[in-house]
Order: structure tokens, then sequence, then C-alpha cells
């Protein structure tokens, strides 16, 4: 057996290299032996992963000799077989669940980025113009000073606005919901119909979050592409598939969250919904209806469904939801020109160089968005240091049908199987035994597997 074996004997092992807090005086003490367990997030949702550990301080009472008041910096390195040690570098944000008896106290520390923290002390009034990607990489390195990587998908078009005093992250916020990929499939429109009604076409919406490789400002469907996104591995529900050398791909324990809500999409408007624009600068008022079924194939999917399953796709015959958008291209516009780049407020259609697309985006990114956890699925795996939030992983669940009424090959549940999103990701790590496990939340929002065509009937 070689040595890394007998360091790590089980799929779920895990060493804890390295712990130490730095005091705002510099003061360094050591954590390696205090450390009782601990818990690692990611989220797609979230700027800033996050970390708790609990803490059993007897002898060293660190929490008043250090003393822990807060902004100090905790660093961690730990790692697993075959792995690579994960190093972190984050701020004490927070004290909790603190116990005390007789000589013995254990508490719970908070971590969060030091970005996290510098960003709400930042306020920004200046105007901000660009595309969006351009702007989320000026706040985080300029204005929140961080060295970390940006990865980013390219935009489509020109930005430009107040923040009003908002932090960066607020900034970023409200941009991902109204950028669209640089695709031209994906290309925001709308065309006139023979009712009162126009159109939206394309689709929209981009996630911005923190996971251990940097931040990213990712579109929602380059993170929904088997081309751009490949899964970065397999994991089967099963165990007898799995021998002890890939021990580490099994799925412990599973738990199909949601599968799908159609009431609550209803209302929410995903499948179909309108949108009214009133511009007052100029008076103009329009109307644009949105479909999720007919604007199916604009978006990318990470299962085989060919389409919005029929019974959504006869419910967005009608629109389910109205909303109301007040548009206002000329208080902040000092040019002679007009603001606006549409022809109902008297401008010329794709000259303005910060044209306003809202009337394009705004029911694009609803659906998308909420369409995102059409299936929600939530895995416990052995320790799995080496996954990020914002990839995605193929699960193969076994075919519940018995052997003797299915095809010899079809062992697998091929509508549920296939390749899902890491929208959130948490390892739990219990120190003091040496162990740890991994925890996925996956979404996606159809059915099927990249390579078996889905038998949800669709439109």
């Amino acid at each position: 057996m070689s040595d890394n074996n007998q360091e790590f004997p089980y799929a779920s092992s895990l060493k804890l290299e390295e712990a130490t807090i730095t005091g705002l005086d510099g003061t360094e003490v050591p954590l390696t032996g205090l450390i009782k367990s601990f818990q690692y997030f990611e989220d797609i949702d979230m700027p800033s992963i996050s970390v708790n550990l609990d803490i059993v301080d007897n002898a060293a009472n660190i929490i008043s000799s250090l003393p822990i008041s807060g902004y100090e910096n905790v660093e961690l390195v730990f790692g697993a077989a075959d792995e690579e040690l994960l190093t972190l570098n984050m701020k004490v944000s927070k004290i909790y669940n603190r116990f005390s008896a007789d000589r013995y106290q254990e508490y719970s520390l908070g971590l969060v980025s030091n970005e996290l923290l510098v960003n709400e002390t930042t306020r920004l009034g200046e105007r901000l113009s660009g595309k969006a990607e351009g702007i989320v990489s000026q706040l985080i390195t300029e204005k929140l000073g961080t060295a970390k990587k940006l990865l980013n998908d390219p935009s489509m078009f020109k930005v430009t606005f107040l923040p009003g005093k908002k932090t960066p992250f607020s900034i970023i916020s409200s941009l991902k919901e109204r950028t669209v990929p640089e695709d031209k499939k994906t290309f925001p429109s709308g065309s006139s119909t023979t009712s009162e009604l126009q159109i939206s076409k394309g689709s929209a919406g981009y996630y911005f979050y923190e996971n251990y490789d940097g931040y990213h400002f990712r579109s929602i469907d380059s993170l929904n592409s088997i081309e751009t996104n490949p899964p970065v591995e397999t994991f089967f529900q099963e165990n007898d598939q799995l021998n002890q050398q890939n021990a580490r791909r099994k799925i412990l324990d599973i738990d199909f969250q949601q599968e799908i809500d159609i009431l609550s999409k209803l209302r929410m408007g995903t499948f179909s919904n309108v949108i009214c624009f009133y511009n007052y600068s100029t008076g103009a008022y329009e109307e644009y209806v949105y479909n999720l079924g007919d604007r199916f194939d604009d978006m990318e999917h990470l299962g085989s469904q060919s389409g919005l399953a029929k019974g959504q796709a006869d419910l967005a015959a009608t629109p389910s939801r109205i909303m109301s958008v007040l548009m206002d291209h000329e208080t902040w516009f000092d040019g002679v020109e007009v603001a606006s780049p549409e022809k109902p407020d008297g401008g010329k259609k794709n000259t303005a160089e910060f044209p306003d697309w809202q009337k394009y985006v705004v029911a694009q990114s609803i659906a998308r968005k909420q369409s995102q956890n059409n299936q929600q699925v939530f895995i416990q795996i052995p320790f799995r240091p080496d996954l990020r939030a914002g990839q995605t992983v193929e699960i193969m669940i076994p075919n519940n049908i018995p052997s003797s009424e299915r095809e010899e090959n079809d062992i697998y549940d091929k509508e549920h199987s296939g390749a899902y999103l890491i929208a959130k990701l948490q390892h739990s790590a219990d120190v003091l035994n040496a162990k740890a496990n991994t925890y996925l939340t996956l979404v996606r929002d159809s059915y099927g597997m990249p390579d078996e065509p889905s038998d949800v009937e669709t439109k």
C-alpha cells in the first residue's frame, strides 16, 4: 500500500494540514488542534464562499487571549486522497454558539471572503459604463481590491447608469438580471404581430458567484451547455457498479427535492408572461409577450428533452403574469439626439451607444432563471475537494423497472439520470475522526440523458 493510501485509507478521508488565526496585531496562533469540525460552502447565487469552524477552546482560550474581535485572518489547508491541497484565506465575520462550563468552552467562527466585508463599506456614486463583464471586472478589482481570478462570458451590448450609492455586489446583482450573452442565437428582439402584443425572443441572464477558483460572471446558457461546461465527473447511485478503487464516485444518499412546481411557476410567469412598458419621458407605451415554449430552442439545456413539456406548453398558451416597467431614457442623457434607441420614442434602432433593451431582456431573464430548477437533486458523496459550484456532473440512477420487463442495456433511469449543474456545494468535515463528505445541490431545467432521447411528451 502506498504512503498516500495509508494517510487516506477511506474514500471520505480528510487531513487538516494547517489552520492558523492571525490577530489584528499580527499575532499568529495555531488552530489545528482546536478545530472539531468545519463546513465549507459555495453557491452560484452568492458572491462569496463561506466557512463555519467549530472550535473546542479549552486551555488556550484564544477567544480572550488573542482576542478574537472580528476581521482576523484564518488560513486553512486541507486535502483528500489523490487531490491537491486546498488553501483558504478567510476573515472572521462572526462568533456564535458559544458554550462554556467548568474550564471547557466551545464556539463557532463564521468566515467569509475579505471582499464581502469590504463590499459592505464601499458605496459608488460615479457613472458606470461599458459592457457588463468590464464593469464587473472594474468593481471587484479596483473597488474591492481583489487579486482573485475572474472568469466571465462576453456580453452583447454596452450599458451606462448611475449606481445610486449601491455596493459593488448590489450593482452586479442588478446587472446579471439584464445581461445577454454574446451569442446571436440568444439576441433579444421583439417582432410585431397582428394583435396589440409583440413577441419577445431570445435568452438572457447571468450568475455571479465565487468558488475556490475565483469569481465568475457566467451566462445561464453557458453553464447549461454540455459543449461549454461538460461534466467533470460521473457518480453512480448503486454500489455494485463500483469497486474500492473508484468508491469516491459513489452516491451515498440522494434526495429529489423538487421535480416540478407548476403552480409557483405560473405565478412567476415562467411559462408565459406579458410585460407592459411605459416611457414617461416620451409617452410611448408597448406590451410584449414571452412564451417559454416558443423560445425553448433559444436556450441551452443539460437534458435531452426536445421542447417544453406538453402540459406546461398548454398552460403557456395564455400568459399567467402581467408585469409593468417604467422606462426613462432622457433624464440622465445630456446629448441633443433622442436617447431611446426605439422608433416609438422617436429614436433610431441600434444606433445608440448604450441602447436600453429592458423590454427584450426582463421576460427572458425571469423565465430562464425560474425554469433552471425544474429538477433539483441533493446528493451526498465521499469528500471531493476538486469539485466546484458552477461545474456540471453526471449522475447515474438505476432503472427501477424489473430486469425481466426492460431491455438488457436499459439499466439506468434515462429521464432522471444525466448531466446536472452544481448550484450549491458543501464540504462537511469531522476533523477529530479525519473524515468528510461532500453535499451537492444539483439543478437542471429539462429531463433526459445527453445521448438518450427523452420520452417526455412535448409541444
